[in-house]
């Protein structure tokens, strides 16, 4: 077993597959897929949100470019996916992080500790969110440090501050792992129940007094089991490389990376680091959403790429849809559980009332056409090419481009006044992200995008500055037009160009699903 490990290892550091160092690529290039963690959760459209956390790497540690959408595969099973799905970056989602960092502070790593502390704090520390990470750093030799989950400014405060411990014997590694899988087991959040991305990185050369093998197995499969990636970081001062093992199986078991550092220069390790601060903040994030008649509760996931990128990722199971960890009877808005109002059944005396209220809502009706014809009120111009027609589409269709099709940005800034609804007003609510629940009411002109002085400002990546534009006619109905966006405009799923928007319809701008609300 040894020497078969040890035999993967020699190819892999042959081949440059490890090095952080090296940037001439291997000749046959491999590629990594780890489905990191599920989530399901009830959907405001009905229906379950699905989102998968995937980290997508080359084995030299590059991200690989997924947002074509032909190249990812969903299977449940062996069945594949077929649903919508919105492609994000884990930096854009919030979450909490907890990270433990491990480093060797012997005598052998005396030179190197600057060089570590210095790019630990400004490559990667320093690029994380300190309002949802949470960090503890241990070092170790002989005797286990102290060290506990604190805030990322403490936890950069410790880091500048890493010295040698004057010990020359063999350090306590795999101790000191099992402390930092002890932590994150107790890591809490807030509010409680919030999901929590957990990593230890370990910068050693692999060397341990304890020398067992096993037990090396045993710890990688454990962090696995409790969603912990164990990342290495391997440098060996004297250049002495069979210990490096221990660091590949422990990265292995627990799908987490490692990588080699052949020199003890900030140029090594500030890439190295740099590489991983990538791994994090822009792991993919897919977002299904599920019909309600596509259960995929207890069902085994797992994510292939093909075309230029084939590769396979582990499986995981679907758990039970819950909103912030608890059963929810209705839908998740954020982190809250919506309960839609049940509908109740009508009497006698329910229906009577029913009908006589549509008798005089039609007499009002047709008092009002009355009062409006008599009025002759003049319509206020729509931005040039939108048309509304007298009556909206039944499904959304994808239409072809044509010259006008889209009303100029900023039209109704230009001499043409905001139409007013005779009715109540219509809103966009936001489904998903930081604002979810939250409501805008749309006018005349309405612009989405990510350039400043957007109605709808969205900056996740994928939207474009402008990217999409409601007009409205004096009667409130609403016609959107997609401004020649690069990721498309999407209405129930299917990409439009132009489309006249019904009560309750979702629509989704890059990452952002909306729901279309006419009152």
């Amino acid at each position: 077993m040894r020497r078969a490990a040890l035999a993967m290892l020699g190819v892999m550091l042959a081949a440059g597959a490890v090095r952080a160092d090296d940037d001439v690529p291997a000749s046959k290039p491999s590629y990594r897929l780890v489905v990191d963690r599920v989530d399901h959760e009830p959907a405001s459209i009905t229906g379950t949100r699905l989102q998968i956390q995937l980290s997508a790497l080359t084995l030299q540690g590059q991200l690989i470019d997924l947002t074509d959408p032909k190249t990812i595969k969903t299977y449940l099973g062996n069945t594949e996916l077929k649903a919508p799905y919105a492609l994000g970056t884990f930096g854009g989602t919030k979450e909490a992080i907890a990270l433990v960092v491990v480093v060797q502070s012997t005598i052998d790593y005396t030179e190197v500790l600057p060089v570590i502390a210095e790019t630990l704090d400004g490559s990667l520390l320093g690029a994380l969110d300190e309002t949802v990470t949470q960090v503890a750093i241990l070092p170790y030799g002989e005797a286990i440090g102290g060290g506990k989950l604190t805030s990322m400014k403490q936890a950069r405060s410790r880091a500048t501050a890493l010295v040698n411990d004057g010990t020359t014997g063999d350090p306590a590694l795999l101790e000191t792992v099992e402390r930092g899988l002890s932590l994150l087991k107790r890591a809490k959040t807030e509010p409680e129940g919030r999901p929590l991305r957990k990593m230890i990185l370990v910068i050693s050369d692999g060397r341990d007094r304890a020398g067992d093998r096993e037990r090396v197995t045993r710890l990688g499969t454990r962090a696995s089991k409790e969603g912990v990636r164990i990342h290495s970081f391997a440098y060996s001062p004297n250049d002495t490389r069979r210990p490096l093992l221990l660091l590949g199986e422990l990265s292995k078991r627990s799908y987490g990376t490692f990588r080699w550092l052949q020199r003890g220069k900030a140029d090594s390790w500030a890439p190295a680091f740099e590489q991983l601060r990538d791994e994090i903040l822009k792991q993919y994030v897919l977002t299904y959403f599920v019909g309600p008649d596509d259960d995929p509760t207890g069902k085994k996931l797992k994510v292939v790429t093909v075309g230029r990128v084939e590769a396979t990722s582990n499986e995981l199971r679907v758990p039970e849809a819950t909103c912030n960890g608890e059963v929810c009877a209705g839908y998740c808005a954020g982190s809250v559980c919506g309960i839609p109002q049940p509908r109740t059944g009508r009497g006698v005396i329910g229906w009577i009332l029913l009908i006589g209220g549509i008798g005089v809502g039609v007499i009002v009706v047709l008092v009002g056409i009355g009062f409006v014809l008599s009025k002759r009120q003049p319509r206020v111009p729509l931005p040039p090419g939108a048309v509304m027609p007298s009556k909206p589409p039944k499904a959304p269709k994808a239409l072809k481009s044509k010259p006008g099709n889209q009303p100029p940005i900023g039209a109704h800034m230009a001499g043409v006044a905001p139409a007013v609804a005779s009715g109540p007003q219509p809103h966009l609510m936001i489904l998903n992200g930081p604002r979810a629940g939250e409501r805008i009411p749309v006018l005349n002109g309405f612009l989405i995008g990510k350039a400043p002085g957007s109605h709808l400002l969205i900056e996740d990546g994928f939207t474009s500055s402008h990217h999409a534009q409601i007009a409205m006619d004096h009667l409130g109905n609403c016609r959107l037009f997609d401004q020649g966006s690069t990721n498309g405009t999407f209405v129930n799923g299917v990409r439009v160009t132009e489309f006249v928007l019904e009560h309750g319809v979702s629509v989704r701008i890059g990452s952002t699903e909306l729901r279309f609300l006419a009152q």
